[in-house]
């Protein structure tokens, strides 16, 4: 399937927009340039989100497989140097048995747990994505009201979402710790190496259509299915940029595992600013392709073909809008954008004009006064 025939299936409508700016072309550059302006602002809403959304999240993921390692190995006294010749008293059991009760654990209460904690954190996410948007969008935002009127608004598409991804990574998990724990006990073969890596490539590529998915839902008002069905398109004709997002997004919580320091410096960081920065990385660059992909459409449907080229100071307007015709007809956005105009044109032209019926008179005799 060719670039023009993604854009086409492609649901387009007019966004959620206030005022009549433009979104910055240089995304990540623009993200950066809102954040640190607004430091102070984001700082609070992530405080708020974190404590009432994602604390839990927070707990399963940076404090609580610490614990529960060290309360395993210290409940169960194990000896890991008992087999290679030191016989020091009391029970001896290899460390593949420890290991063996740990994932146990893991599998019977902190699996669950952790996946139940994915939806609380998603959901909130509702309220982090509409300020983004306002505030990529040069809007006034008020971090703490628009936080809770973003969730009253867009509760219902982002529980949907957050419940499905929560069951969802209830089975990733569950086959990525299985083979976690027999790669562990020296168990592993080649179909538990097989499951893993796609397991890993699933929520990558699971990650990066929410990556659209989630701005979406703040930027339109799509259903359901269409917003799902543009944020796939969206991901397969810019995936090589979403797989990096999306493989940045997940490398931030991965560096927890690198050691105990780490593990608290990334909880600190997101606990303070985290959740809003990844936040404002995903909308600026969403929004960078909804202007790139969607608006063009949109516009040149309204407006039967015709796209308004601004010209700059300095720069001669004929030469400059001459050239950003022709390379705007060469490309695949401007080939869907004349065929979404033509698509409208024929529309109108096989409208039926109803002809305006006749309103009947009334008939009014007066009567002459002698």
């Amino acid at each position: 399937m060719s670039r023009v025939d993604l854009l086409l299936k492609l649901s387009i409508d007019r966004d959620r927009r206030t005022n009549k700016g433009e979104v910055e072309q240089h995304s990540v550059k623009h993200a950066f340039k809102v954040y640190s302006e607004n430091l102070g602002k984001m700082l609070l809403m992530n405080l708020v989100y974190a404590f009432i959304f994602a604390l839990p999240f927070m707990f399963c993921v940076f404090i609580w497989p610490m614990l529960l390692k060290s309360d395993v190995f210290a409940r169960g006294n194990y000896n890991f140097i008992g087999q290679i010749g030191i016989g020091y008293p009391g029970v001896v059991n290899t460390m593949a048995e420890g290991y063996k009760v740990l994932f146990k654990e893991y599998f019977h209460l902190y699996i669950p747990l952790l996946s139940a904690s994915i939806v609380p954190m998603v959901f909130g996410l509702s309220g982090v994505f509409h300020c983004m948007r306002g505030y990529m969008w040069g809007e006034n935002v008020r971090p703490v009201k628009s936080f809770f009127r973003g969730i009253k608004r867009l509760w219902k598409p982002f529980l949907i979402v957050a419940v499905a991804f929560g069951a969802i990574m209830c089975g990733v998990l569950y086959g990525a710790f299985w083979h976690i724990s027999l790669l562990k006990t020296g168990a592993d073969f080649a179909g538990s190496w097989i499951l893993f890596i796609f397991l890993i490539i699933f929520v990558w590529v699971m990650v990066a259509i929410l990556y659209f998915l989630l701005p979406i839902f703040a930027c339109y008002r799509f259903s359901l299915k269409d917003s799902l069905k543009n944020s796939s398109l969206l991901f397969l004709i810019l995936w090589p940029g979403a797989l990096f997002a999306s493989a940045f997004s997940i490398g931030l919580f991965m560096l927890s595992l690198a050691g105990t320091v780490f593990n608290f410096l990334i909880a600190i960081l997101f606990l303070g600013l985290g959740f809003t920065f990844l936040a404002a990385l995903w909308t600026s660059c969403a929004q960078k392709a909804f202007g790139n992909y969607i608006l063009p459409q949109f516009e040149s449907r309204e407006s039967g073909g015709k796209v308004k080229m601004e010209s700059r100071r300095g720069v001669n307007p004929y030469k400059e809008a001459k050239a950003k015709k022709k390379a705007q007809e060469q490309s695949a956005i401007g080939q869907a954008s004349r065929a979404r105009a033509k698509d409208a044109d024929n529309t109108k032209e096989e409208a039926p004009v109803e002809k305006k019926k006749k309103k009947p008179t009334k008939h009014v005799s007066y009567k002459r006064k002698k």
